[in-house]
């Protein structure tokens, strides 16, 4: 994994003066398990996502563009509820952690360089288990449970905030089972025969608010258009001329800066 971070690094960096252009993330995740125990299904395990990507624009036209984003993430998932009951036994206490090494494609719409909206899959391997019921550690019981290999399906938004900085949401949730589990482990209380055979598929449900930076993406692109008069009031003509002269001054200004450097 920390190879896979590195190589990304590289690409990123010997790729400025190509049209691939290098990303880092960071995330804050709120997740839970479909399928978990007691059928908890609430939004509780807190977790982080971080990692790098490579995006590539396959297609523009005017201020709309399709692009493709490969990343590189290590993703915090699980499921969490406290404790419920003042038992010594049954104490209603839920606590699943799973770290993965994710790997998504996406496709991104992109319209006038601001709004991003972007649908993919991703490919994770399970890297660690920690699970705790009634507030007993039985990670080792049931390490073995669950599938090493994950694979998603994803929804993103994103917006530009400032510059190369963006701020996004995005959705995911599992394609394949995480582990499959019987009914009598799903619902401890029930005692009937009706589910005995039946098994519960659990599967991660994940929310994602992401911050994005792109590293070598061209800000020329996002330059306002040249103003062109259209009206026939000289008093709005010539206040529009004298913004553009003042922003055409500070623009040469930063690039004989940049120049001198």
């Amino acid at each position: 994994m920390i190879g896979l971070f590195v190589v990304f690094a590289t690409l990123t960096n010997s790729m400025k003066a190509q049209s691939f252009l290098g990303e880092a993330f960071v995330g804050y995740n709120l997740s839970q398990v479909s399928g978990d125990h007691w059928g908890i299904m609430e939004y509780h395990r807190s977790g982080v996502q971080v990692g790098v990507g490579v995006i590539h624009p396959v297609w523009k036209k005017d201020k709309f563009s399709i692009d493709m984003s490969l990343e590189v993430l290590f993703n915090q998932k699980g499921s969490y509820q406290g404790k419920k009951f003042n038992d010594s036994i049954v104490t209603g206490e839920y606590d699943l952690r799973l770290n993965y090494g994710e790997v998504p494609l996406m496709v991104y719409f992109t319209d006038k360089h601001f709004a991003s909206v972007g649908i993919g899959v991703s490919y994770g391997r399970l890297t660690y288990v920690r699970l705790k019921e009634q507030g007993i550690d039985i990670t080792k019981e049931k390490r073995d449970e669950f599938n090493k290999d994950e694979f998603n399906i994803l929804a993103d938004v994103k917006i530009r905030v400032w510059k190369r900085l963006k701020l996004g949401f995005r959705y995911s949730y599992s394609l394949t089972p995480i582990r499959t589990i019987p009914y009598s482990e799903y619902n401890p209380s029930y005692s009937g025969e009706i589910y005995a055979n039946d098994k519960i598929k659990q599967r991660n449900d994940l929310f994602t608010l992401r911050l994005t930076y792109v590293f070598n993406e061209n800000l020329d692109d996002l330059q306002r258009e040249e103003y062109h008069y259209k009206g026939d009031n000289p008093k709005f003509h010539n206040k529009a001329l004298e913004r553009q002269r003042r922003k055409l001054e500070r623009q040469r200004a930063r690039e004989e800066r940049r120049k001198n450097r």
